[in-house]
């Protein structure tokens, strides 16, 4: 520890706390309100852990990362307990259903920022131990400021931890190509384990480990270096995801449906849209260049060409069984980063260039996402739109009215009646029978804080099309239909998408029959009723043009 401490290491110091900042610069968005419609996966399995129920009862992705969060949790009572902030087990409670701010921030601070932080740190000593000082400083540097992972490192989900499993995890594959010992199978069999427990995809870690394994033992590769590797890893994926054994069945049913979800998205998407919106067209472009030069020029070094062969067979994967989101490509960001920053540094050994011309390549490489990242933090540290029109609201209208509310991920996060709450209660005891489930005990505590809280409560409905199925919380469901709102004395209506057709038609009968109250808008120009891109609605925007 006290070597780290070293003049030698105050580059990386700088850009480990550099890359701390811009990641936890409006880490609090949204707050109490939840608008990343992901995170509470997460937290929400995290808190039901607390009724002794361990088994997530959910496989679409894996539980290691809520597990984690839960002994967070353990702590955070504990604590709290110790110092008075908690005097009981239903106060703890009562603040995750009133104000679960610190619930998120506990998330996103340990699985965004610095699981965000500790992946540049241990990128760095990847490259430092298998490269050059060099490469290990400058490929830290831009994966410090790469936007798509500073954005998600703002999230409390899987990409993140995942990430930095799977950097650590290069350490013992590039030993393995070396001539690694026992000792480095076990270590890779455990890391496999704990990539597949955080999320399905850190499975194809598998690609490069076994090109290494082949490459060094040839004709003898199924030898008992591999059958300790496969074995550790498989034990590590049972300790960390039990259930998927123990509740097999309906863990394959949930591998099933998440699998109809992946599909081809074109070979080139996520070459064009993903990974030139995270790391922009520089990088990208070095990056090709870098794979270009490692293949023609260091055909001797093979860390290179199974860096390489990561790259070319998860990208394969993305193109045949994938979905079109941004995140989809973070596993890939480290070693883009490293190309490109192989690349340039094998352009100024062979061009001779001087130290200027070097920091003005270096600064054509991090300028697009330092832009970038500014931006979004920004809109990070904005009250986001929905929590201003919830304020109106509250302000506004009269407690208890009926409110009729668009597709919910765009609408504000209104507080339901008191009475809406009972029948709600009423609802999960026909269904269940009796009354000790997680949702049972959530909604008690619920209906006693709208019974405590002098907060504007809302009868809300929720409009559909009739083929849309409806959870608990988001009943009663109606209807596009302005005399249906009339019928049922629904006074209001808060409208978001206007794009389909049915939409159209009751956005013309409402403007005919109704009163328009008020417009909110995030964007500069308040006629624009659609981003850009409407791919990343689930979390903070992607595209240059959203983000202008």
């Amino acid at each position: 520890m006290i070597d780290f401490f070293k003049k030698e290491h105050l580059p990386i110091w700088t850009i480990l706390i550099s890359g701390f900042l811009v990641r936890v610069i409006g880490i609090n968005f949204g707050l109490p309100d939840l608008y990343h419609a992901d995170e509470p996966i997460i937290v929400n399995h995290a808190v039901a852990y607390g009724t002794g129920d361990l088994n997530p009862h959910f496989f679409k992705i894996p539980p290691l990362v809520s597990y984690l969060l839960f002994m967070c949790y353990g702590v955070y009572f504990a604590l709290g307990r110790a110092v008075g902030f908690f005097s009981e087990l239903e106060d703890f409670q009562n603040l995750f259903l009133t104000d679960p701010t610190n619930f998120y921030l506990i998330g996103r601070i340990i699985f965004g920022v610095l699981c965000g932080t500790a992946t540049i740190y241990v990128f760095y000593r990847l490259l430092n131990r298998f490269f050059s000082r060099t490469h290990a400083l400058l490929g830290s540097f831009l994966l410090a400021f790469t936007f798509l992972h500073v954005r998600d490192s703002h999230y409390v989900y899987t990409d993140i931890p995942l990430l930095l499993v799977l950097v650590a995890s290069f350490f013992p594959i590039l030993k393995i190509a070396e001539n690694g010992n026992k000792k480095d199978y076990v270590l890779f069999g455990i890391l496999l384990g704990m990539a597949v427990a955080t999320k399905y995809n850190g499975v194809f870690i598998m690609a490069p480990f076994l090109m290494a394994h082949v490459y060094r033992k040839g004709e003898k590769w199924l030898d008992s270096n591999l059958l300790v590797g496969v074995g550790c890893s498989l034990f590590s994926y049972v300790i960390l995801n039990p259930f998927s054994l123990l509740d097999f069945n309906f863990f394959l049913s949930e591998l099933r449906g998440q699998g109809k979800a992946e599909a081809f998205v074109g070979f080139f998407h996520h070459l064009i849209y993903s990974l030139n919106g995270a790391v922009g067209f520089p990088i990208l472009l070095f990056a090709v260049i870098g794979m270009g030069v490692a293949v023609s020029f260091f055909k001797l070094d093979f860390k290179r060409l199974i860096l390489c062969f990561f790259i070319w067979v998860y990208y394969l994967i993305l193109c045949l069984f994938s979905q079109p989101y941004d995140r989809y490509v973070l596993p890939l960001l480290p070693f883009v980063i490293f190309f490109s920053t192989d690349s340039l540094l094998f352009i100024k050994e062979k061009f001779n260039l001087t130290s200027f011309a070097t920091s003005f390549l270096v600064l054509v490489l991090i300028l697009p996402n330092a832009v970038k990242i500014y931006f979004s933090n920004l809109l990070f540290l904005e009250k986001d739109v929905r929590t201003v029109a919830r304020e109106w609201i509250e302000s506004h209208l009269p407690s208890e009215s009926r409110v009729a509310l668009d597709v919910p991920f765009f609408m504000p996060r209104l507080k339901s009646s008191l009475a809406q709450l009972k029948e709600k209660q009423g609802e999960i005891l026909r269904e269940e029978g009796h009354g000790d489930s997680a949702q049972t005990e959530r909604i008690e505590l619920m209906i006693k804080n709208a019974q405590e809280s002098l907060m504007p409560r809302h009868h809300l409905f929720f409009m559909k099309t009739n083929s849309e199925g409806s959870f608990l919380f988001s009943k009663p469901a109606v209807p596009y239909d302005v005399e249906y709102l009339k019928r049922h004395e629904i006074q209001y209506v808060v409208l978001s998408q206007l794009s389909e057709e049915y939409e159209a038609e009751f956005r013309k009968n409402l403007e005919a029959q109704g009163e328009l109250l008020m417009i909110f808008s995030p964007y500069k120009n308040s006629q624009r009723e659609w981003p850009v891109d409407k791919l990343p609605l689930t979390g903070g925007p992607f595209l240059w043009k959203d983000l202008v």
